[in-house]
């Protein structure tokens, strides 16, 4: 998966959170409009909150002293005002009377609102008889205007009891339970992506797990798989038969070599016998190339780097000594488990130590182990060209100044051998000149 390119699940959560929230506004809208353009409902619902307030705050026929309800007509005597009545029409508490209009006392209605026009501007009375008292307790409120933003509280409450209380929390659950059932809808997308990252060239195809898929997505796996089928067919049989060719070349090589060896020493003779090494070399190449895509190393595979070392060393001692080349071998007292194939490790780091023999020339050709799971050939030749090692693990690729008869094939083998071994090929120029390969490897778990 693309590490930065959003998933499919966190492309439509957010598309359907950029809709909840076009709803939200919408909604915004339409009670911002509704409410804002009806002035005296929100009039109503201001006068209509504090006289409610009125009502919490009074403790018999009296509002305490002390009573937050006061605040607001201590701190706007010219704003508001109220006056508690009784049925005789007897203020029992009030403050800002003076505000009051005295006619208003005297009206006996359960509730009512007016407005009245004065010099200073209209001025909005209302009135409301408590409930479920027997003295007929009454209260009339006055704002004359509106210092405190009465209207913009009520504006507010509208907005939180039509808008915030009813529609947020069901768009936050919306959202929610749509991310939810989304990344569960799309679950069989990610096991189907799962699955197709365990397939491996030349590998068989493993059967996948579809039970909960819709039909479209297991008809598209299916299809996927019978399509891998068919290429995993195709590939064997190409591996098969460039292997098969190889493996029948090796006879017609060996019994060209024995001929070779019956003939008279002379220019001709040595000439074809280094051609038929290099045709040696390529027809193992060629069967080692078909070896790597079919590598597989199961779990608790366990091979010693120490021991690997000591054949290829040993197999390869006569070709250096015949080079003219010393081969060296260091190998640490402990042993050095990794996971990985016994013969691919074999094959990748011969390739290497025929190449530092080869291309090295001048000096000697070191093989060591370690530190860690590390094997390691050093040559002291001319190194690499400029600009090698953006090709160096290119199929048939060679330098400018390389030994005469290679295919280009042994480092593209390493690459591919240690890719499929988990492992890592790299090269270095160390001090002193020539070249170093590096093989890493997995440690075993034992």
């Amino acid at each position: 998966m693309n590490g930065s390119a959003p998933s499919l699940a966190q492309i439509l959560t957010r598309r359907l959170t950029v809709i909840a929230a076009a709803v939200l506004l919408l909604n915004i809208a339409v009670v911002g409009t509704y409410y804002g353009s009806d002035r005296r409902e929100l009039e109503t619902q201001a006068m209509v909150h504090e006289m409610e307030r009125l009502k919490a705050a009074l403790e018999g026929t009296e509002i305490p002293e002390d009573a937050s309800a006061r605040a607001l007509y201590a701190d706007h005597p010219a704003a508001y005002a109220f006056a508690l009545v009784d049925r005789g029409g007897t203020v029992l508490d009030a403050m800002n009377r003076g505000l009051i209009p005295p006619a208003a006392t005297d009206i006996y209605a359960d509730n009512w609102i007016t407005r009245l026009n004065t010099p200073e501007g209209p001025m909005l009375v209302a009135g409301h008889e408590f409930a479920k008292r027997s003295d007929g307790l009454r209260v009339v409120f006055v704002m004359a205007s509106d210092s405190a933003n009465l209207l913009r509280r009520a504006f507010l409450s509208e907005f939180y009891k039509h808008v915030w209380l009813p529609i947020l929390p069901v768009a936050l659950l919306l959202i929610g339970a749509s991310a939810f059932l989304i990344r569960r809808g799309l679950a069989p997308i990610a096991d189907a992506a799962e699955w197709a990252r365990t397939l491996r060239p030349g590998a068989p195809t493993p059967p996948p797990s579809m039970a909960r898929a819709p039909a479209e997505i297991a008809d598209l796996v299916d299809a996927t798989q019978r399509a891998l089928d068919r290429l995993a067919t195709a590939l064997a049989a190409e591996k098969r038969h460039a292997a098969e060719a190889a493996h029948a070349l090796r006879t017609p090589v060996a019994v060209l070599v024995a001929r070779l060896d019956a003939l008279p020493p002379g220019e001709t003779t040595d000439r074809l016998r280094a051609d038929l090494s290099a045709l040696s070399r390529t027809v193992k190449q060629v069967l080692a190339a078909s070896r790597t895509d079919v590598l597989d190393v199961p779990d608790g595979t366990a091979v010693d780097l120490r021991r690997t070392a000591e054949t290829v060393a040993a197999a390869l001692a006569p070709f250096a000594y015949s080079k003219g080349i010393e081969l060296s071998l260091a190998l640490p007292d402990d042993p050095v488990m990794v996971r990985a194939d016994a013969e691919g490790v074999e094959v990748a780091l011969s390739n290497l130590v025929e190449n530092a023999i080869l291309h090295g020339r001048i000096g000697p050709v070191e093989i060591s182990v370690g530190p860690g799971p590390v094997l390691r050939v050093r040559d002291h030749g001319p190194g690499l060209p400029p600009g090698a090692q953006d090709h160096l693990f290119e199929p048939f690729w060679r330098g400018p100044d390389a030994v005469p008869g290679g295919a280009g094939l042994g480092l593209a083998i390493v690459d591919r051998l240690q890719s499929a071994q988990g492992g890592d090929v790299a090269v270095r120029t160390p001090a002193g000149g020539g070249c170093e390969f590096l093989l890493t490897f997995r440690p075993a778990t034992l």
